[in-house]
C-alpha cells in the first residue's frame, strides 16, 4: 500500500488554505483504501497513523515518502498494524540520512551481491533504475532490517545519460524476505498512486478545477471519484476516461457496474 497527499487545488476553504487530501492506495488492486482530510492548522505527518489503522494491514508493505520518515511512525506500522515499511529518507532525518549514507559508500563491486538493476525505454526516453542493499545493523531505527539505495539515470534512447538522481530508504523488510529486486519493484510501485489515483482524479475528472469547498464537500466528491475508479478498474476498465463515456451513456450499464441488475 503506497500513502501520499494530493491538494484539491480548487477548493480553497474561507481562511485562503487548500484542501490537502491523504490516502491509502492499494498497488496491486489499484483501488484507494482509505482517504483523510489534513486540516489547515496540521500536516500529513500526525493524520497517517489514524487512516492506516482503519485498515487491515498485516503482512503487507507501507511505502511513503520521506516526510513520513518518522520513528514513531516506522514503530506503529511494525508493532501495531503488523505490516512492513519502507520509507524513503531525506535531510529532514539527517542522522538516519547520514548513518544510511555511509553504510551504502563503497564501489558497485564491493555491493555486486546486493545490487539489481532494471531499465526501460518509452516514448523516446530511457531510465535505468540501479539499487543497492547493505544490513541494517547498528542504526538506530526501530524495526530497521536493510537500508537502500537508488540511483535513477534519465536520457533519450540513442546517447548519454542526461541527469541522475539519489534517494536513501530504509524497510523494516529483512533480506530473506526481499532481496534488492523486490525492494526496487515496492519502491517503484510507490508511484503507483501518483499516475492511477492523483493523475486520473487531475487529469479525467478535472478536480483541481472544482470549486466545492464548503466543509467535508471536496473530501467527499475525491472520495466518490476514487469508488468510481476503483469500481471500473475491477471491472477491468483500464482506461477510466473511455470507462466513464460508457457507463455515462446508460443508467443501466451504471445499475449493472455495481450490481443492482
Amino acid at each position: 500500500a503506497a500513502a501520499d497527499g494530493k491538494t484539491a487545488r480548487g477548493a480553497v476553504r474561507p481562511d485562503g488554505s487548500q484542501v490537502h487530501l491523504l490516502s491509502a492506495f492499494h498497488v496491486t488492486e489499484s483501488r484507494t483504501m482509505a482517504q483523510r482530510e489534513v486540516y489547515a492548522k496540521t500536516n500529513e505527518i500526525p493524520e497517517l497513523l489514524p487512516m492506516l489503522e482503519r485498515l487491515s494491514l498485516d503482512g503487507m508493505v507501507i511505502t511513503a515518502d520521506a516526510l513520513h520518515g518518522q520513528r514513531e511512525t516506522a514503530r506503529k506500522i511494525r508493532e501495531d498494524l503488523g505490516a512492513h515499511y519502507l520509507l524513503i529518507i531525506k535531510a529532514n532525518q539527517p542522522s538516519l540520512l547520514g548513518a544510511i549514507t555511509a553504510r551504502l559508500a563503497g564501489t558497485d563491486g564491493q555491493f555486486a551481491g546486493t545490487t539489481w538493476t532494471d531499465q526501460v525505454k518509452g516514448h523516446g526516453r530511457r531510465e535505468k533504475r540501479t539499487i543497492r542493499t547493505a544490513p541494517a545493523d547498528g542504526i538506530d531505527w526501530p524495526h530497521a532490517a536493510q537500508v537502500l539505495r537508488i540511483r535513477r539515470d534519465a536520457g533519450p534512447t540513442r546517447g548519454p545519460w542526461e541527469s541522475k538522481e539519489i534517494a536513501y530508504g530504509i524497510t523494516s523488510l529483512p533480506a530473506a524476505l526481499a532481496g534488492p529486486r523486490h525492494l526496487a519493484i515496492y519502491a517503484r510501485n510507490h508511484w503507483a498512486i501518483e499516475n492511477r489515483e492523483h493523475y486520473v482524479r487531475d487529469v479525467t475528472f478535472r478536480e483541481d478545477a472544482q470549486k466545492t469547498r464548503t466543509g467535508s464537500q471536496p473530501n467527499a466528491h475525491a472520495g466518490i471519484r476514487n469508488l468510481v475508479t476503483g469500481a471500473f478498474r475491477r471491472k477491468g476498465n483500464a482506461n477510466i476516461a473511455a470507462a466513464r463515456r460508457y457507463y455515462g451513456r446508460d443508467d443501466q450499464r451504471i445499475l449493472a457496474l455495481y450490481g443492482y441488475l
